[in-house]
């Protein structure tokens, strides 16, 4: 079997005859209207999230890796469980997202170290003077209820 076309022949033509030159330069007017985010943003909102994922691992394999070769169960144990705990505190400070409920004014009882993340569009806006996010919805949320 080789390889197929559009057109359903082995080898044969890509059938373009369902584009037309109109539809494809709206379709690049449009791409260009929105760009999408930019490679800043992008690297902060997304692509440092997942290095630090990474990052986070070797950390624990290597803290892992330590205490098993000299067999220290105990110091393995509490050096897990710290190293978790400032992981977790670390990706809120870059990473944490508001979350709608929050900015009601009944407030749950867990205290987040911090409003908003570092590395978020919402702490990039607080920090640029544009004020504070919009305020949620006034009235009870529906999902509150039974």
């Amino acid at each position: 079997m080789g390889d197929k076309g559009f057109s359903g022949e082995p080898g044969g033509p890509i059938d373009t005859s369902a584009f037309s030159d109109a539809q494809e330069h709206e379709e690049k007017r449009l791409a260009l209207l929105d760009p999408g985010p930019t490679w800043k943003e992008w690297l902060y909102f997304t692509a440092f999230r997942w290095w630090m994922g990474v990052l986070f691992l070797i950390v624990d394999c290597w803290i892992i890796a330590t205490f098993l070769i000299v067999h220290a169960w105990l110091y393995l144990a509490v050096s897990v469980a710290v190293a978790i705990y400032l992981e977790y505190l670390i990706y809120g400070y870059f990473w944490r997202r508001p979350d709608p409920a929050e900015t009601t004014k009944e407030r749950r009882s867990r205290w987040p170290p911090w409003e908003v993340g570092r590395w978020t569009p919402e702490g990039f806006r607080l920090r640029s003077g544009q004020g504070r996010l919009p305020a949620a919805e006034s009235g009870p949320d529906p999902r509150e209820f039974l």
